[in-house]
């Protein structure tokens, strides 16, 4: 091999090496999500619970708190083998003092993102790298079958307010990640009884070695039923600018309401409405 090729690989070596060590350092920037998270044995958080639910035939939305204490018991591996933990949720019955068991739910903690299971649904609670620019689709895995009014499974997941202090309730974390499930920013404010609305927000913010301390959401529609009586055509006059009213009992006003210069007016009246949806608000309270 001639010098000119020695020093060509030597070049070329060196580069590399190089190249390999800017993108670790390019690298090392990025936050994982495994910060914020805590999966040893043991670990628990305790919660103040706030349901929102629809009552008296979805004819209003009322809130139901709870205190509940969710702990991760065991560690196992799931179907696909892959390590996962099991999260144990109980509730304080105030009345015996006692906490009793409610509901079992998995976490699997993979290295570019979270997968959590509740009530056999999969979510991607939280992604590799914690980045502002990174987005992802947490719901895809679930489809529209829990919001089918809310096209949840579109729900674009980011992230914001990376590394940033927070206060929940009486505690203060001094490095907090927020996950914007859904931005409620382009909501239309709920102003007309007679319109059909539509409502969702979700967020989540989780504390450095912590896990999660507050969830907010929210998703529901408003639908209303409007009887249509007293319905008159409108057409033109004969011979003049004005209007004369057709009874639409008497006539096929359908039909005719398209033509130039027709249209059908009737009264309305709400005869009735309803809410459809759920939403949850979980504070943290305590932990160990």
């Amino acid at each position: 091999m001639t010098k000119c090729n020695i020093r060509l690989l030597a070049f070329i070596i060196l580069a590399a090496i190089f190249f390999v060590a800017c993108k670790k350092t390019d690298e090392s920037k990025y936050t994982s999500y495994k910060q914020f998270i805590n999966l040893k044995i043991g670990k628990y958080i305790i919660y103040q619970l706030d349901s929102i639910v629809t009552i008296s035939f979805g004819e209003s939305l009322i809130t139901k708190s709870y205190f509940i204490k969710d702990s991760i018991s065991e560690k196992f591996f799931d179907n696909q083998n892959r390590e996962s933990f099991k999260i144990f949720r109980f509730q304080y019955d105030s009345a015996r003092k006692v906490w009793n068991s409610t509901n079992t739910f998995y976490m699997t903690p993979l290295s570019t993102k979270l997968e959590y299971v509740e009530d056999n649904n999969r979510y991607t609670k939280l992604v590799n790298p914690v980045t502002e620019e990174n987005a992802w689709l947490g719901n895809s895995y679930i489809g529209n079958n829990i919001f089918s009014f809310s096209n949840f499974s579109t729900w674009n997941f980011f992230y914001k307010n990376i590394n940033q202090p927070a206060q929940i309730g009486n505690l203060k974390f001094d490095k907090t990640i927020t996950v914007v499930q859904y931005d409620s920013a382009d909501n239309k404010p709920f102003f007309d009884p007679k319109n059909y609305y539509q409502y969702n927000k979700s967020y989540e913010i989780y504390a450095d070695t912590i896990g999660l301390v507050y969830k907010d959401l929210l998703s529901w529609e408003y639908q209303a039923f409007r009887d249509i009586t007293n319905c008159q055509l409108i057409k033109p006059k004969t011979g003049g600018r004005d209007t004369s009213f057709v009874d639409c009992t008497l006539l096929n006003c359908d039909s005719l309401r398209n033509l130039p210069n027709y249209s059908v007016l009737c009264d309305t009246s709400l005869t009735k409405f309803y809410y459809n949806g759920y939403g949850i608000r979980q504070k943290i309270i305590s932990h160990n």
